[in-house]
This record gives structure tokens, C-alpha cells and sequence, in this order.
């Protein structure tokens, strides 16, 4: 009925987080060594060998460690399903696979020249190389049901939609669900309003806003009675 696709970090400020986390690992660690190593200096070509190294890993554990999201949403009338893959460059699966059939052939010229002793050490690392040569990005499918129960929280300056559905006392699940633009998110409202009508919608400040709403007391109410 109603598709739409989200490529990003999530909230409004993860990118920045994750940019941030990235960028200190990397300079505490470059300033621990600058702090150990007398010889270390910019006019060295150490220090730059090490600067690009550092640089290096800033960008993988950005990019692989904690890569954005490509989320793509269909809307029906039980819910919403939705597929969720990692945005990791399709050269870097690529390399992961050069390296292992490299590991491969590491471990049989080894096997051939220190005999089968060599699988005492290689053994692990060649059966780690054969899982990786088939080293593909995985899709993760998800469904959030809807029902005249489901409480939906309205992330006012984010394009986030946050549902949360009572269950026996608490609420059974929750799941967010993310838009690229203000535009989309009110779109989707628009939609779920109309395929939903019974459905509570809930206007937040903050993500954390939506633990005073008494979706998230039943458990509390019901212990009481």
C-alpha cells in the first residue's frame, strides 16, 4: 500500500556519535603512542606512516564497525514489514574475500612444506578462510503488527516514529521506525490514520518522553490491583 526507504544512522545525532567515537579511538590511541615513543615527531616518517594508519581505522570503524542502515518499509494492513541490510561498501566484502582465498593458500603451501603439522596451527585460520570466501552482506527482514492498541510516538524534531503495543500487563514490543525527511513522516502518518484509526498517536520532545505514557505502567497497575 505504502513503501518507503530510510539510508542513514538512525536518530537525528547517531552520525554525529558515530563520527565522534571514531575520531577519539584513533587520536587517544595516536597520542598514547606520541607519549611512549621519544622518536615520534611529525618530522618523522613514522609518525605520518602512522597518522595514515590511524586515518584508516577511523574510517573502518566507521564504516564497517558501525555502518549506516539502508531500512526499505512496506505499510499494509497488519503492520508494517521491513528489511534491514548494512550500508558497507560492496569493495570491502570483496577484499574480506581476497583475503580469505589468500589465507587459503597460505595454509596449503604451509601444509605442503611443514607437513601435516602445520594444520595443528593453520587449521583454525583455514577453516575461518573457507567461511569467509562466501562473505556477503545479510538482509534482516522485521515486521512491526499494528492494532487498535498500538501507541504510536511522534518524534517532533526527528523523523522518527516510535510504536509501542501492551501485552498482559506491559507492553509486548516496541520498534522504531525511521523517514528520510519531515515530509515522508507525515505522509506516513496521513497513511496510518487512515489504515488505523483507533490507533493512539503521541506528540514527543524526546525519545525518552515516551516511558511516562501509561502504555508503559499496565505491569505497575496491574501488580497494584
Amino acid at each position: 500500500m505504502h513503501s518507503w526507504e530510510y539510508k542513514g544512522a538512525g536518530f537525528k545525532y547517531n552520525n554525529l556519535l558515530d563520527w565522534i567515537w571514531s575520531i577519539s579511538f584513533a587520536v587517544l590511541f595516536l597520542l598514547f603512542l606520541w607519549s611512549v615513543i621519544d622518536e615520534l615527531t611529525v618530522d618523522t616518517p613514522e609518525f605520518w606512516v602512522l597518522f595514515f594508519f590511524m586515518v584508516m581505522m577511523v574510517l573502518v570503524s566507521r564504516y564497517l564497525l558501525s555502518p549506516d542502515k539502508h531500512y526499505c518499509y512496506h505499510l499494509t494492513s497488519l503492520g508494517i514489514h521491513y528489511t534491514e541490510k548494512d550500508m558497507i561498501p560492496d569493495v570491502a566484502y570483496q577484499v574480506v574475500r581476497g583475503f580469505a582465498w589468500v589465507g587459503i593458500v597460505v595454509c596449503i603451501i604451509a601444509a605442503f612444506m611443514l607437513g601435516p603439522l602445520a594444520f595443528v596451527g593453520a587449521g583454525g585460520f583455514a577453516l575461518m578462510s573457507f567461511g569467509m570466501t562466501n562473505f556477503r552482506p545479510n538482509v534482516n527482514h522485521s515486521y512491526i503488527l499494528i492494532s487498535e492498541r498500538t501507541v504510536v510516538f511522534d518524534l517532533e524534531n526527528d523523523g522518527v516514529l516510535s510504536f509501542a503495543v501492551p501485552a498482559k500487563g506491559v507492553y509486548a514490543y516496541y520498534g522504531n521506525i525511521y523517514t528520510m525527511t519531515f515530509d515522508q513522516k507525515q505522509k506516513l502518518l496521513s497513511k496510518l490514520r487512515l489504515l488505523f484509526p483507533n490507533v493512539e498517536f503521541v506528540k514527543i520532545k524526546r525519545l525518552k518522553d515516551k516511558s511516562k505514557h501509561p502504555v508503559y505502567h499496565q505491569e505497575e497497575e496491574s501488580a497494584t490491583e
